[in-house]
């Protein structure tokens, strides 16, 4: 995002999946996973962070990773490939850690703590 080319990748996904305004979208799309990523990474407004992340990953399996998955399989192996697909994998770790909160080491748990003082 901040290096030449950074947003190349996005942007050749973007249009080989016919999103529109790709060049647009590429720059939004690599700021919020670097936003909410970084938000992420310290633990403040976490749970926010993880559904606009969630957003990402559920449409980046939509609309370019399922189209990975080989054609003719069985259900049973294609939920398996299906479940190996690192977009889906973050979309399950986003799930839980909506669920189960930052964790003891986040600002959020901290800010928490002052705040009911």
């Amino acid at each position: 995002m901040f290096v030449a080319g950074g947003t190349k990748p996005v942007y050749e996904t973007l249009v080989k999946s016919k999103a529109p305004f790709p060049h647009q979208l590429a720059y939004f799309v690599s700021g919020i996973e670097f936003v909410c990523g970084s938000l992420l990474t310290v633990g403040f407004l976490s749970s926010p962070a993880c559904v606009a992340l969630l957003i990402d990953m559920t449409v980046a399996t939509l609309t370019s990773a399922l189209s990975t998955l080989p054609k003719g399989l069985s259900p049973l192996s294609w939920l398996d490939d299906f479940l190996y697909l690192p977009e889906v994998l973050y979309v399950l770790f986003f799930i839980w850690l909506i669920c189960s909160g930052p964790g003891k080491f986040s600002v959020d748990y901290w800010l928490a703590g002052q705040l009911l003082r």
